[in-house]
This record gives structure tokens, C-alpha cells and sequence, in this order.
């Protein structure tokens, strides 16, 4: 028997994926990953599956044509997915909602935000599982009394007509599920021609409105005027047979003019022979509040470690006067390479702070040694190659959306696997080092050092040209390359 919720991870790239399962393996869920939408269908049909992470944009099959796909198969067409993606634009996201997405969330993946997002829709799943299975026992009670009430009709054909059978057990099942809705925890209400036609217990208690006001008011009286369109519009295309999220959130207005968020779970019904919306409300009003305070706090973090920051550059700067600024004009000409190169504004913003302090492990590094000015000796050139170890020593524990320490540690690594100190090569290194490598060679070389003048820009560029693809990644030099030579950057001053 399963259980641990099953969770599949859809990514080409396995970085993420591992990222991904360190965050959510700990929280006790199973984890299976797929590196391809081919995959990811194969793996959903052959696992029994409670949620989907997937990546847009894949080589083959993208996100948007795996989501299709999945909606269209009856199984699965009610499985959370949730799009994980680096894209931002308006448009990406209503083609990920007209796909059959559920939610999405951004690149880099922050932690707590995934988790949340994750609970929640497991927690819709499980309540959609239970009311389907629900609804399963029920009909088949409602088939098994029926069948009684049949025999009954055979045994007492002499004395009443089918017709009164019939209406009997018709009396009989629609006892059984107005029982069944009066005593639902959640709120269903029924819409027909854009008015409330029927409200259970629990909806009245919601909306505060007793049954005789609510039954024959349009629906729309009780929904908050940001919200009306977009709830109207769903309603609308549902009716006429149109793709529409399933679940979604929105605003209702109460008896006593609180305002309350609600998530709808709608379907298409018969109601007296007459198309009609059936809706499962749940009241989510604490949920949507303690996400407020969440984004309230972590903004709160945000600026707090901005400010450690700051004290960290000034640390190294005032240990090291010579390279003064070298850190800020390092980071803001890495920026401007990741900005080249099309990476999303959050990785970039993780460069920034990376770069901000690359050099931080130069604060356990002797300042006769820093400020030298002669030649360093192979013994003093081996301490100051401790600071990137260093570095990663100081901020491997620090809890960050961004790989900080790993940028740190790697910005001295080459291509080759000539760098250090760990003599990493090609992909080993990530990205964002292998920008911080280039933009830190050229600022070095340009600027002035104790145990030399400046060599000049022109000198850092023909040194990034000459050892592009060997020491340098291609696609990071030939972007700084641009940037000076046909863009007109220029190193801060």
C-alpha cells in the first residue's frame, strides 16, 4: 500500500532535478524524475503519480505539450502539475493555464514557496480523490437500493403502477445524496442562467446569507468586483464545453462585508433537465493571510541579507585597500555578462551577490601578503589561493535562494581543469562561475594591483579572447567580448 505522495520531476536539466528532490524528499515525499516529455508520459502511466513538476522548456516535447497530453487522458486529467519555469511573460503564463497547468512557480525555485505550493494542491488532490471515491460509493449504493426497489416493483406490480416504483426510488437516491450534501463540510453550491438555484449547509454558513435570499440571487452579487470577470468569463467557457482550470481561487463578499477567499472545484451538471455548474467551495481566507505574512517575511530576509552582505564587502575591503571596489566592479560587470548571455533577472540578482563577495575568503589571508609590493613567492601565491576555499568554509551554512558558496568556491576553476583548488572542468563548473571567472580576470587585469600597474583593458580582453573554450566558456567570453567591443561597457570608476 502506498504511503508517501508521489512526486514526478520533469526536467532535462538533472541539476534541477536534484535540487528539486533535496528540498522535497526530506518532507516525505516519494520522488521520480524524468529527463524528457517522452519519459515523463511513460512514467506517469506506468506509476501511480500524485503531482507533477515540470519544466517548460525542454528539448522534443516542451511543458505546454506534455500538460496537453496529460489532460487528455481521463486518468490523469485531474493531476496537480505545477510548470516550473524561468519564463515570465504574460503570455507564457496564460499558454501554461490554457494547457491545463495548475500553478506555476518561478526559477530559481524558492524552497518554501515550492513546498507551499506543493501541500496545497496535494491537499486539493486528496479532497478531489476523496469526493470521487465518494461519489463512486454512492452510486454504487444508489444502484444496489435501485435494484431492491426493482424487485420490490416486480412483488407489488398487482397493487401500484411502475411509475409510483420508479418515483419511489428516485425519492430514495435523492434523499441519499441531499443527506450526503447538508452534511458536506465544504460548500456546493449549484448555478443555472447565472443564478444560484441550490446551497447547501455549509455555503450559507459561507456566504451568510440564508437559503431564501440566496437561491434566486445571480451569483455574481456575491463575488468581489476585482474578481467578477475572471470568475464570470471561467463560468461562461465551461458551460460551453471549453478547457478551464479546474481549481482556482478567488474573492467573496459576505453577509457582514468581510471579504473571503474561497477555491472552487466546478463541473458541468444537469439541473431539471437543464445544463448547470455544480461548485465546491473551501473557505482558504487563513491560508491566503499566512501567504501574505510569508511574502511579508521574506522580504523582510531579503533586505536583511542584503545588508550582511554589505557588511562582508566592507570586511574584505578594509583588509585588502588595494583591491577596493574590485568585488563591486567584478559582480556589476558579471551582471552585465549574465544579462548578454538572456539569464533570467533572478540568477542574475544571485551573480550580483555571489560576485559582491567572491573574494570574502581573503579575510583569513595575511595582510603583509595582500598588500605586497613585489612579486608574490610560490608559498605566498599558495595562501592566497586558500581564499576560495576559505570562502566556501565561511558561506557553505549560509541559507540563500542562490548557490553562493559554490560560486566562491569555484571562480578560480578553468575549463581545462587547470584552475583551482579543485581543478573542476567544463560543466562541472556552474555557470555562474564560469561568468565570474571571466569578469573577475578582467577587471583584475585592468585594474592596479601592489606588485604592478595597471595592464589596461585591452590587454584582460585579448587575454579572454586568446584562451576562450580553454581556460574561459565560450558563449560567457564571446558575451563579454560583445559587451566591450560593440556595446561600449565600461568597468565602473
Amino acid at each position: 500500500m502506498k504511503t508517501k505522495p508521489v512526486i514526478l520531476i520533469v526536467d532535462d536539466q538533472s541539476q534541477n532535478i536534484e535540487l528539486l528532490e533535496a528540498y522535497l524528499a526530506p518532507q516525505g515525499y516519494e520522488i521520480i524524475a524524468a529527463s524528457n516529455g517522452e519519459e515523463a508520459l511513460e512514467k506517469l502511466s506506468g506509476n501511480q503519480i500524485d503531482l507533477m513538476l515540470l519544466d517548460i522548456m525542454m528539448p522534443g516535447m516542451d511543458g505546454f505539450e506534455v500538460t496537453r497530453r496529460v489532460r487528455q487522458d481521463d486518468i490523469h486529467r485531474l493531476l496537480p502539475i505545477i510548470l516550473v519555469t524561468a519564463l515570465h511573460e504574460k503570455e507564457d503564463r496564460v499558454k501554461g493555464i490554457e494547457a491545463g497547468c495548475d500553478d506555476f512557480i518561478s526559477k530559481p525555485v524558492d524552497k518554501m514557496e515550492l513546498l507551499a505550493r506543493v501541500r496545497a494542491l496535494l491537499k486539493v488532490k486528496a479532497y478531489s480523490d476523496l469526493m470521487n471515491n465518494y461519489r463512486k460509493e454512492l452510486e454504487s449504493e444508489v444502484a444496489i437500493r435501485t435494484k431492491e426497489l426493482k424487485q420490490a416493483l416486480d412483488d407489488l406490480k398487482q397493487d401500484i403502477t411502475e411509475r409510483k416504483l420508479t418515483e419511489k426510488a428516485l425519492r430514495v437516491s435523492e434523499e441519499k445524496y441531499r443527506m450526503v450534501v447538508e452534511n458536506a463540510k465544504e460548500a456546493i453550491i449549484v448555478t443555472q442562467d447565472m443564478k444560484v438555484v441550490f446551497v447547501n449547509r455549509a455555503g450559507v454558513d459561507m456566504i451568510g446569507y440564508s437559503e431564501k435570499i440566496l437561491t434566486p440571487k445571480p451569483f455574481t452579487d456575491f463575488i468581489h468586483p476585482d474578481d467578477l470577470n475572471m470568475v464570470v468569463d471561467h463560468h461562461i467557457r465551461r458551460l460551453k464545453g471549453e478547457e478551464v482550470q479546474s481549481v482556482y481561487s478567488f474573492r467573496i463578499l459576505s453577509q457582514d462585508g468581510k471579504v473571503k477567499w474561497v477555491e472552487l472545484n466546478a463541473t458541468v451538471i444537469k439541473w431539471k433537465e437543464r445544463p448547470a455548474i455544480l461548485n465546491f467551495l473551501k473557505d482558504i481566507t487563513d491560508r491566503k493571510l499566512a501567504e501574505v505574512e510569508l511574502r511579508q517575511t521574506l522580504e523582510s530576509l531579503r533586505k536583511a541579507f542584503g545588508t550582511t552582505i554589505q557588511v562582508m564587502i566592507s570586511a574584505v575591503e578594509m583588509k585588502d585597500p588595494y583591491t577596493a571596489g574590485h568585488q563591486l566592479r567584478s559582480a556589476d560587470l558579471a551582471c552585465a555578462i549574465a544579462k548578454e548571455m538572456g539569464l533570467a533577472q533572478e540568477k542574475i540578482d544571485g551573480i550580483r551577490m555571489a560576485g559582491s563577495i567572491h573574494d570574502i575568503g581573503k579575510l583569513s589571508v595575511p595582510s603583509e601578503i595582500l598588500s605586497k609590493p613585489t612579486q608574490l613567492t610560490n608559498a605566498e601565491f599558495s595562501v592566497i589561493k586558500d581564499h576560495a576555499q576559505s570562502g566556501y568554509e565561511m558561506l557553505k551554512n549560509v541559507e540563500s535562494p542562490w548557490p553562493l558558496a559554490q560560486i566562491v568556491y569555484q571562480h578560480h576553476e578553468r575549463m581545462n581543469g587547470s584552475g583551482y583548488p579543485r581543478n573542476l572542468k567544463g560543466d562541472e563548473i556552474l555557470l555562474d562561475a564560469r561568468i565570474m571567472a571571466v569578469a573577475d580576470v578582467v577587471e583584475a587585469m585592468a585594474s592596479h594591483r601592489p606588485y604592478r600597474p595597471a595592464l589596461g583593458i585591452d590587454a584582460a580582453l585579448e587575454e579572454i579572447k586568446k584562451n576562450r573554450g580553454t581556460f574561459y566558456d565560450n558563449a560567457v567570453a564571446d558575451a563579454c567580448l560583445r559587451l566591450f567591443r560593440e556595446k561600449g561597457y565600461k568597468l565602473l570608476t
